[in-house]
């Protein structure tokens, strides 16, 4: 973990230690605008087939600000669906978590399966 200390005049300077997944640089960051987050993975479509361009971007962050909003006294993890931020999103408590990455593991048993099936076929013909 790398240890980031911020100096603001407006507001309580956040000094704390970042994890190791963290991609942003605090810099002066006031201790309340404060959250970590991760680098972010992509899928960039095949244009041609499947009717968009775009390169679709999931990011990672945990919200936990250091000064405690009214509605917001837990972590929660908010996956980001799209490039930057503030974009869409969706907020998950602990237990949502889990169920998100029970069926993700679950997800991506099938796709590489589905991998492994659509490169069977060359490797026995060779």
């Amino acid at each position: 973990m790398t240890a980031i200390t911020a100096a603001s005049s407006t507001s309580t300077p956040w000094a704390g230690t970042c994890p190791d997944w963290c991609v942003i640089d605090h810099g002066d960051s006031p201790a309340e605008d404060v959250f970590h987050r991760s680098a972010q993975t992509w899928l960039k479509p095949n244009a041609e087939r499947s009717g968009h361009p775009g390169r679709w971007e999931l990011a990672a962050s945990i919200v936990n600000p250091e000064v405690p909003e009214d509605d917001l006294d837990v972590p929660l993890l908010v996956i980001e669906t799209q490039e930057g931020t503030y974009g869409a999103y969706v907020e998950l408590d602990v237990e949502q978590v889990e169920e998100f990455i029970r069926q993700g593991k679950a997800f991506l048993a099938r796709v590489q399966q589905m991998r492994d099936q659509m490169v069977a076929p060359k490797e026995e013909q060779s």
